[in-house]
């Protein structure tokens, strides 16, 4: 890998492109306020997936984004707006999957779509992308009926400064470092793992854990775990 082929990320830059805080803020806009509290959207189905449905169409790009130059989105001369995220890879559970693109459930309940299977992982295509301003949000399923151990089986077992890569539609490798793993209720608020910071680049993934909860067919916690980019190339 050459020089001149690796962005190295800066912090710096980072803080400049908080100029951008308006397209995500528009971009995130459909996290309602209720009782001033964001919407709780963690992805709540883990034993039927059911299809997905898009926010944008899959044969497409981002119209906010398709043909536009990073300054006109509000991001800066020299930012690379990132394409759409294609591949998640983290070495050190044995993760190497297909990434869907999930806007919110079929169920029309404020919730995040979640994976058509159990191999596969989903990302919110509603925030930003991986490698983008503010905290992309990738989901995948714990475990299933008849599969005892999905692509996020592991998850928990990550620990900080573990790498996670996502490659995009163009070839493009952002890669984050863990910084620390969380665990809520499955009904808890989610402002700060999806919350529009732009002055940081951060991927938040997420599956289930806890207890199952029989007559609602879920688990009752999340397990989430915070990444920041550190490199792209």
């Amino acid at each position: 890998m050459s020089a001149n082929s690796t962005k190295i990320f800066s912090w710096k830059a980072a803080i400049l492109l908080s100029l951008g805080v308006g397209l995500l803020a528009a971009g995130l806009s459909i996290f309602l306020q209720t009782s001033s509290q964001t919407r709780q959207i963690f992805p709540i189905e883990v034993e039927y997936p059911r299809p997905i449905v898009e926010a944008v169409d899959p044969a497409t790009e981002d119209p906010r984004l398709v043909g536009a130059t990073p300054a006109a989105v509000g991001l800066g001369s020299s930012f690379d707006v990132p394409s759409r995220p294609a591949r998640l890879l983290i070495p050190a559970i044995g993760v190497d999957a297909n990434i869907q693109s999930v806007g919110l459930s079929w169920k029309n309940d404020g919730t995040m779509g979640i994976p058509t299977n159990f191999t596969d992982v989903a990302w919110y295509n509603l925030g930003p992308r991986p490698g983008m301003p503010g905290s992309a949000v990738i989901a995948g399923h714990l475990d299933g009926k008849n599969v005892k151990e999905a692509v996020f089986y592991d998850l928990d077992k990550l620990n900080p400064g573990d790498l996670v890569e996502v490659i995009d539609r163009a070839g493009e490798t952002s890669r984050f470092q863990v910084i620390e793993t969380k665990t809520y209720e499955h009904d808890a608020t989610t402002t700060d793992i999806f919350s529009n910071d732009a002055s940081k680049m951060r991927l938040n993934l997420i599956t289930c854990t806890g207890g199952w909860i029989k007559d609602k067919k879920m688990y009752d916690k999340r397990t989430v775990v915070f990444t920041e980019l550190v490199e792209v190339n």
